[in-house]
Parts: structure tokens; C-alpha cells; sequence
């Protein structure tokens, strides 16, 4: 495990012009929406009193009064989007279906707040942005796959063309085994809901309802861990099929279960640490003009560029773990 987890994040370092490539794709993707955003804002923000506010840091009540006229995606700006809040927001969605694309949201409806939908342009563009991840995959595993993890911009491009059709198909697999687990995670969440909704004690029903969201969670994150060993196999071993992919990759870690689940939680222990760490910038930051939101920007950034390195980590390890294990 210590090997795999020194080697992903050796061949993150070797190809940081790549993790560089991949945050500014994430970014241009971003824009998208934040750059209309930031439009509306200016243009609905103009020569008004709460201006200075908002440059200023966060004037709720004028936020408040915008946001009740609001229809469509624009609605979708909130203060929980706002510094760290995405994560825990994300982690919500997720965990009520809304994500990825709204396609498991039926799943947990009953028990989804009321304000948890999410519109159908920030939908389209996720979608979007998990097609472009996909197509992105088998350039970067064609990267990692080499024992220097040399990178080259024709070598890239061709690894993300010529393997973006089984790139597909384990999205495909990986989807299809997420739908699965929401509908058989269903009776067992409304489940364990009635009993917190029941329970005497307030520790109890926390308990119960953390609960059934960590075993939902856990689930997701094993069905994340496995996709990454096929897309894995479908590089090392030149296959063609997903699903064989899936049920080598299922064997695979049965038999080194704790090396592959050691260098996972690994990688999601510094994800945190990183999140960790941009909590106390963030707080210790106070946004009050245009050079501090630039700074905050910047920092915010910084904190996405660790993230995708991270990914790639995680990917260059299961490359070196299934490369010296099977």
C-alpha cells in the first residue's frame, strides 16, 4: 500500500503539467456559469447600497430579496456555495440522488429536503463536464501507465481518443451499479429513518441517520474505487470489455483488499486534510475588497489544484498496485 501510494503521487509530481492542464479545464468549465453569474449580479447589483456590501463580503438580506425573484439556475446562488460549503453541499446532493445529473433522485425522495433540487442547466453542464472527465481518463491512464509517467501532448491525445469508447462504457457500469445500490440502499434508509424518526434520544436517531448515510456513502465510494482498477485492467491488459473489466477488478481487490482500500482511504484522508486546510485559510482570510478577493480566488484555486493532483494519485497508485499485484 505504501509503495502504491508513494508511486501515484511520485508519477502526480512527474506529470504536474498535466494536473496543470486539468485544472484549467476545470476551470474553463466553471465559467460557463460563473462568468453569466457574475453578469447578472453586476447588472442587477448596479448603483444599488448593497454593492459596497457584497464587495465587501456577504449582504444576506439584499441576497435574500434577489434570490425569491430568481427562476432557473440562478437560483442556484446561495451562501452554501460559497467557501467550503460546496463540499458539504455536493455530499447532500449526492447522497439524495440529485447526483450525478439528477439520474438517482427518485431514490430518495421522500426523505430529500425540499430545497435539494437541482436545476436542469447546472445538470447539463455536470453532465458535460463527467462526458469531458471520460474522454480525459484514457489520456491520463496512457500517461500514468509508463514507469516514468512520461507525458507528451500527442500521447495524450491519442490515449483520450483511442480509449474513450471503453472509458464510456466503464462510466456506463459504474452508473448502472450506482442506480443499483440507491434502489437496494432504499428500503433499508427509509428504514432506519422511521427508527430516527421514532428513537427517545436525540444521540440515538443522529446515530441512525448518520448512519444509513455513511453505509449509502461507503457503497459509492467502493463502486468509485472499482471503476478505477477497470479502467485500470482496460489499459494494462489492452481489453475491450467493461463488465470483465468490473468483475477482475472486484477479484482483484477481494484478494488485496487491504492494499487497495488502504491506498484509497489514504488518497481521501489528504482530500480532507486538503478541504481541512482550506477551511482555516478561508476563515482565517476576511474577503473586504478587491484585492483580498483576488487572494481568496487564488487560495481557492490552489486548494483545486491539490484536488486534481490528488486524482491523479489515486489513479497512478491503482496503475502501480494492480501492475505489482496481479
Amino acid at each position: 500500500m505504501k509503495r502504491a501510494l508513494s508511486a501515484g503521487l511520485g508519477a502526480a509530481w512527474r506529470c504536474r503539467a498535466l494536473v496543470a492542464f486539468l485544472w484549467a479545464a476545470n476551470l474553463a468549465m466553471s465559467a460557463l456559469l460563473a462568468v453569466p453569474l457574475a453578469t447578472v449580479l453586476e447588472r442587477d447589483l448596479r448603483e444599488k447600497e448593497s454593492a459596497a456590501q457584497m464587495a465587501r463580503g456577504f449582504d444576506y438580506p439584499w441576497w435574500s430579496r434577489w434570490s425569491d425573484q430568481q427562476k432557473g439556475w440562478t437560483a442556484a446562488f446561495k451562501p452554501d456555495i460559497l467557501g467550503v460549503g460546496f463540499a458539504f453541499r455536493n455530499t447532500e446532493l449526492l447522497l439524495n440522488g440529485r447526483l450525478p445529473v439528477g439520474a438517482f433522485a427518485t431514490g430518495g425522495k421522500e426523505m430529500a429536503p425540499p430545497d435539494i433540487d437541482v436545476d436542469g442547466v447546472i445538470l447539463g453542464l455536470g453532465a458535460a463536464y463527467m462526458l469531458l472527465q471520460v474522454f480525459f481518463s484514457g489520456g491520463i491512464l496512457g500517461a500514468l501507465r509508463g514507469p516514468r509517467s512520461s507525458l507528451t501532448a500527442r500521447g495524450f491525445a491519442h490515449g483520450c481518443g483511442f480509449y474513450f469508447g471503453r472509458m464510456l462504457r466503464v462510466a456506463g457500469v459504474a452508473l448502472l451499479l450506482d442506480g443499483a445500490w440507491f434502489w437496494l440502499n432504499a428500503p433499508l434508509a427509509a428504514w432506519a429513518n422511521r427508527i430516527a424518526q421514532d428513537a427517545v434520544s436525540e444521540t440515538t436517531a443522529l446515530a441512525w441517520s448518520y448512519g444509513r448515510h455513511a453505509f449509502l456513502l461507503a457503497g459509492l465510494l467502493a463502486i468509485h474505487g472499482l471503476a478505477g482498477y477497470a479502467r485500470a485492467i482496460l489499459v494494462l491488459e489492452d481489453r475491450k470489455s467493461a463488465l470483465l473489466a468490473f468483475v477482475s477488478a472486484l477479484g482483484f481487490c477481494v484478494r488485496r483488499f487491504g492494499a487497495a482500500a488502504g491506498q484509497y482511504l489514504a488518497i481521501a484522508a489528504l482530500s480532507l486534510l486538503a478541504l481541512g486546510s482550506w477551511t482555516l485559510v478561508d476563515g482565517a482570510v476576511p474577503v473586504t475588497g478587491w484585492a483580498t478577493q483576488l487572494l481568496a480566488f487564488a487560495l481557492m484555486q490552489a486548494f483545486v489544484l491539490a484536488r486534481v493532483g490528488l486524482r491523479l494519485a489515486l489513479l497512478g497508485g491503482q496503475l502501480e498496485l494492480y501492475r505489482g499485484g496481479r
